[in-house]
């Protein structure tokens, strides 16, 4: 028998006792109980399948705790267990080992998004009331959407704006209502998205303020291969790593040593293309 060869529900199973004994130590027949809401008799079976499976380094049965505990030699059974899923097993745990900070909401649109997805792909611009943070204007524009971007909390549109003559980064929830949506197609070729084309290298280190057991300690926080670390993103999304960071800010564990731009030719921009 292998991992390979189970029919995929058994094969989930297995790799959530192995997380089980990968991450947290113990495992038992509840465990396969509550989280997949099997039948004790169903449970036994996935056990007896993974001590198979796991051989030598099957985990032992401690009768005074009622759990099998995993050996000192444990090792995982399946790629999974040891990539990640350790965030899985502690919410799955019946304990109060484990909380996190309320995710607060963003509640996009899906027309919304389906239209600037389709102006994109179409080639159109649209009008839009887009609501500034900044000044609180909403006065309807047409931008033209290019591309999507991410900074790892909500998603950007980046667009060419008609009105300021630029590219800039639209966030589609502060799209207003009341906007009329309506399309055109391009006629010109946009302007060529140098940002966008350039790919920023950012030479990091850990702040000079720090002594140096702190600045060893964020090495290994940040997986350092050395004294700097390396990150490449493109320079139209480099304004959100500085905010996620807290790039050379006050109390900042990380500093910029330095940030290389790498460009590439017009050739290249295909969003620009008639």
């Amino acid at each position: 028998m292998s991992l390979e060869s189970l029919k995929h529900p058994q094969r989930e199973r297995l790799v959530f006792l192995d997380q089980c004994f990968t991450w947290r130590g113990t495992a038992n027949r509840r465990d396969l109980m509550d989280r997949f809401g099997v039948s004790t008799a169903q449970a036994a079976l996935d056990f007896k399948a993974y001590l198979t499976e796991a051989r030598e380094g099957a985990p032992r049965y401690d009768a005074a705790k009622k759990v099998y505990i995993a050996q000192e030699k444990h090792r995982p059974i399946a790629p999974e267990s040891s990539l990640g899923e350790w965030e899985r097993v502690l919410r799955a745990s019946d304990s109060d080992r484990f909380d996190e900070l309320p995710s607060l909401t963003r509640r996009s649109d899906p027309a919304i998004l389906a239209l600037l997805s389709r102006a994109i792909e179409s080639r159109q611009a649209v009008e839009v009331q887009y609501i500034s943070m900044t000044s609180g204007d909403q006065t309807p524009q047409w931008i033209a959407p290019t591309r999507f971007a991410s900074d790892g909390s909500r998603i950007h549109v980046r667009a060419y704006s008609f009105k300021h003559g630029e590219y800039r980064d639209y966030v589609p929830e502060r799209i207003a209502p009341g906007s009329s949506l309506m399309t055109r197609p391009l006629e010109e070729k946009l302007p060529f998205d140098r940002d966008w084309h350039t790919i920023a290298r950012i030479t990091l280190r850990p702040h000079r303020n720090l002594s140096e057991e702190q600045a060893a300690a964020v090495r290994r926080e940040y997986a350092f291969d050395g004294d700097m670390l390396v990150v490449e993103m493109r320079k139209a999304i480099e304004f959100y790593a500085d905010r996620r960071w807290n790039l050379d800010r006050d109390g900042a564990r990380l500093e910029r040593v330095g940030t290389e731009y790498i460009e590439a030719g017009p050739a290249h921009d295909t969003a620009s293309e008639p």
